[in-house]
C-alpha cells in the first residue's frame, strides 16, 4: 500500500527558547509543507526532490544528513514497539530550510505518519509526538523541545495554539488579524553555529537548574536569579520574561489589542539578541529597519537562532515591492537578498489525516 502524508511548517508567534524549559508557547502551523509518499519495499531507499539525491540507508544508519531525520522516525517508532518493514519514500517540500520554520519536524511528522499508516498501526497523536521528538534528540543529535512537532500534528487553521510545555496542556486561540498579517522575512541566512549553539543553549539552561537546585524553570523567580553568575542570569531572566510575554501576547491577540501584540514581538526579539544572544547582524539589520515604520506593529527572530527568518505583524496589503527598499539595504550591507514569505494558518496532520483508532471513530 502507497500512503501520501504532508505535514505542515509552522511559525511561532513569541515564546522561543521556552519549549525545552517548560515554558509556554504561541505557534501556528503554515501552508508550507512537507509531503511523503510511501510503499512497501526490499530496502529503505530515500528520494528528497529538494536535494536532488536517492540514497539507500540501513537500519539505525546515522548519516549527519537529512536522511536521518527519516531513519530516526523509523528508530524511535521501533523503540516505542512499533514494527517497520523496508520501504521506499518520495519527500517533497514547499518549506524552506533552514528558515527558522521548522521543516525538520515536518519531515519527522509526515513520515511517522505515513509508515505507521503503510504499516496499518495505530498511534496517539501525543504518542505521534513523543515519537517524533525522540528521533530528533536522540537519533539526529538536536536537543530540541516539543514545539515543532507538536504544532506539526494539532495545529487548526486560523488559530494558534497556547501550549503549555510542562504540562502539555494546550488552548486553541483564535487568530482574528482583521486587517493586518503575519509575514516571514527570510535573511538567507544560516550561520554554520547554530546547532552547536542550540545544544549549549540547553546546557546553560540545565546548569541554571543544578545552580539554583530547582526541578523546573517555573520553579525559578527573579529573586532567584541573584545566585546566578552573568551569563547564566541572562539566560534565565530571558525564559522568565519570554513566558510572561506569551501570557501576555495571547490576552492582547484575545482582546484585539494588536498594537500591544507587536510591541511585544519587539521586546523578544532584544530579550533573544541580548540575554539569550542567539540572534545576528543580519536579522537584527532586518528588524531594526522594521522598526517604527508606518503599518508595522512588530517583529522578531523566530526559530533556533543564527540566522532564519523574521516574523513581522503589519498591515495587509504590503507587498513584495514594499520591501524593495529593505532589500536593496540588506544587499549593500551584507551582498545577499531577503526573501519574503506570505503565509496562512494550516491544520496539522491531526485534522488532515486520521492517525488513531480514537480520532478516526470521531470523525
Amino acid at each position: 500500500m502507497t500512503v501520501k502524508v504532508r505535514a505542515p511548517g509552522r511559525v511561532n508567534i513569541i515564546g522561543e527558547h521556552t519549549d525545552y524549559n517548560d515554558g509556554f508557547v504561541l505557534p501556528f502551523a503554515i501552508d508550507r509543507y512537507v509531503e511523503v509518499e510511501v510503499g512497501p519495499s526490499k530496502k529503505f531507499v530515500l528520494t528528497s526532490k529538494l536535494y536532488n539525491q536517492t540514497v539507500e540507508v540501513e537500519k539505525n544508519q546515522r548519516r549527519g544528513t537529512w536522511t536521518d531525520y527519516v531513519m530516526g522516525v523509523v528508530w524511535a517508532l521501533e523503540q516505542a514497539g512499533y514494527r517497520v518493514e523496508p520501504f521506499e519514500m518520495q519527500i517533497d517540500s514547499t518549506l524552506p530550510t533552514g528558515s527558522g520554520l521548522s521543516s525538520s519536524a515536518a519531515l519527522e511528522v509526515a513520515s511517522a505518519v505515513a509508515i505507521v499508516k503503510m504499516m496499518n498501526h495505530k498511534i496517539e497523536p501525543k504518542d505521534l509526538v513523543q515519537v517524533c521528538v525522540k528521533a530528533e534528540r536522540e537519533f539526529v543529535g538536536v536537543r530540541c523541545g516539543v514545539m515543532d512537532q507538536f504544532t506539526a500534528v494539532f495545529a487548526k487553521k486560523d488559530h494558534a495554539i497556547l501550549l503549555d510545555t510542562m504540562t502539555m496542556d494546550y488552548e486553541y486561540v483564535p487568530l482574528n488579524l482583521n486587517n493586518y498579517e503575519f509575514v516571514l522575512i527570510d535573511s538567507n541566512v544560516k550561520h554554520e553555529l547554530a546547532s552547536s549553539e542550540y545544544n549549549k543553549r540547553r546546557t546553560e539552561c540545565e546548569a541554571i537548574l543544578k545552580a539554583l537546585n530547582k526541578r523546573s524553570f517555573r520553579e525559578i523567580t527573579e529573586k532567584d536569579l541573584a545566585a546566578l553568575g552573568l551569563t547564566l542570569r541572562k539566560r534565565a531572566r530571558h525564559v522568565l520574561s519570554e513566558n510572561e510575554r506569551v501570557l501576555k501576547t495571547v490576552n492582547a491577540l484575545k482582546e484585539g489589542r494588536l498594537l500591544l501584540a507587536g510591541c511585544f514581538l519587539y521586546e523578544s526579539h532584544a530579550s533573544l539578541r541580548d540575554l539569550y544572544e542567539v540572534s545576528c547582524d543580519e536579522v537584527d539589520f532586518i528588524v531594526g529597519f522594521l522598526k517604527g515604520r508606518a503599518g508595522v506593529l512588530g517583529a522578531r527572530i523566530v526559530g533556533g537562532g543564527f540566522g532564519g527568518s523574521v516574523l513581522a505583524l503589519l498591515r495587509k496589503g504590503y507587498t513584495e515591492f514594499s520591501f524593495e527598499e529593505l532589500d536593496m539595504e540588506y544587499r549593500k550591507f551584507f551582498n545577499r537578498s531577503i526573501k519574503v514569505l506570505r503565509v496562512n494558518s494550516s491544520d496539522g496532520v491531526l485534522f488532515s489525516h486520521l492517525i488513531s483508532s480514537e480520532f478516526e471513530s470521531a470523525t
